[in-house]
C-alpha cells in the first residue's frame, strides 16, 4: 500500500482547484443524478454547465453556447458524426480553449476538441477524449466537489 507522500509525488500538484458540481442541469429533467461542472469557453465572459461524461469522445456544445463561441473558433477540423442516446448527430469539430472554473484554488485552462452539432438543444458535455484527458480530476460525492489540475 503506497504511503500518502508517495501518492502526492505520483500525482504531482493534484488538485489545483475545485468547485461544487450539480447533480442535475437546471434545464434538463433526468431520472438519475449526474455530474455537471461549470466551464467558460475562451472569449466568453460568462460560464455554462456541462455534463462530465467519460464515455463521450469530445466536448459537445449545445446551440446556445455555440452561438456565443462561434466567432472565437478557428478553422474547423472537419465534419464528424457522433452516436448519442438520441441517435447519430452530425456536426463540426474544432480545437478551442476553455477554463474549468474553481471556487477553491485556481481555475485551469485546457485545450479541447469541441464538437458542435447544429440545433443541439441538449446539455453541453465534457467528454474524456480531447477534453478530460487533459486534466487530473476527482469527485468527492459527500461534498459534491469536483477537483482538478492540469497535466
Amino acid at each position: 500500500m503506497p504511503r500518502n507522500d508517495e501518492l502526492t509525488l505520483s500525482l504531482g500538484s493534484f488538485p489545483e482547484g475545485a468547485s461544487r458540481y450539480q447533480d442535475a442541469h437546471p434545464d434538463v429533467k433526468e431520472a438519475q443524478p449526474r455530474i455537471y461542472v461549470k466551464f467558460r469557453p475562451f472569449g466568453v465572459d460568462f460560464s455554462f454547465w456541462a455534463l462530465v461524461d467519460t464515455g463521450a469522445h469530445f466536448c459537445l456544445l449545445n446551440e446556445t453556447v455555440a452561438a456565443f463561441v462561434r466567432e472565437h473558433l478557428g478553422k474547423g477540423i472537419g465534419p464528424f458524426t457522433v452516436r448519442t442516446a438520441y441517435g447519430p448527430v452530425e456536426g463540426q469539430l474544432f480545437r478551442h480553449s476553455m477554463t474549468l472554473l474553481a471556487e477553491i484554488g485556481r481555475s485551469v485552462d485546457i485545450e479541447v476538441t469541441v464538437f458542435i452539432p447544429p440545433n443541439w438543444r441538449g446539455p453541453c458535455f465534457l467528454g474524456y477524449a480531447g477534453a478530460l484527458d487533459h486534466v487530473h480530476f476527482g469527485i468527492n460525492p459527500e461534498r459534491n466537489q469536483f477537483s482538478f489540475s492540469g497535466l
